[in-house]
């Protein structure tokens, strides 16, 4: 579902490829676009260097035309879950139980007891 601020210009080469959160970032930050204008020295690029995402004075460049997916940080772009040839790891833990099994046999009863609590 895309709300109603998204459908302008500005956000379409972004919609399915950032993180609803980043969106509604960049909505909150193009509202100060009109007092901060050009101007980074005014606003400070903070959402620039804090959240890797445009600030103000970036997005005032982009008022005409629309936000290009390059300036987003890559850790707000949507994951992709298709399959792309990865594998799945394979994940085994008798050497550890191994290890576990000689301890419990060296431990005497009350070590036994403490290691069995723990587990």
């Amino acid at each position: 579902m895309v709300g109603h601020v998204f459908k302008i210009t500005l956000y379409m080469k972004l919609l399915g490829m950032v993180s609803r959160y980043a969106l509604n970032q960049i909505v909150a930050e193009f509202e100060h676009v009109s007092y901060a204008g050009i101007d980074s020295s005014y606003y400070g690029r903070v959402m620039r260097t804090t959240h890797g995402l445009p600030c103000a004075c970036e997005l005032a460049r982009y008022v005409v035309g629309s936000i290009p997916f390059s300036v987003i940080h890559l850790f707000w772009r949507r994951l992709s879950f298709s399959d792309q040839g990865l594998f799945e790891p394979k994940v085994i833990i008798t050497k550890e139980m191994e290890i576990i099994s000689k301890r419990f046999e060296e431990f005497d009863v009350c070590g036994k007891v403490t290691l069995q609590s723990k587990l």
